[in-house]
């Protein structure tokens, strides 16, 4: 089950991260900024979990 969530939490970091890259090519990097922290903030979840495991 925690496997399960790991992939979960990096699938949907670097699915945040695509749709902030398409975000800024039609907005611009401001409208954008909120998704890219929120796919930086899964990346570190994602590290503190797999090495607290």
């Amino acid at each position: 089950m925690n496997n399960l969530l790991q992939i979960i939490i990096l699938t949907l970091s670097a699915a945040f991260f695509l749709i902030g890259l398409h975000q800024t090519m039609t907005l611009g990097f401001m409208h954008s900024y909120w998704i890219f922290m929120l796919s930086i903030s899964l990346i570190l979840l994602y590290k503190l979990k797999k090495e607290k495991k």
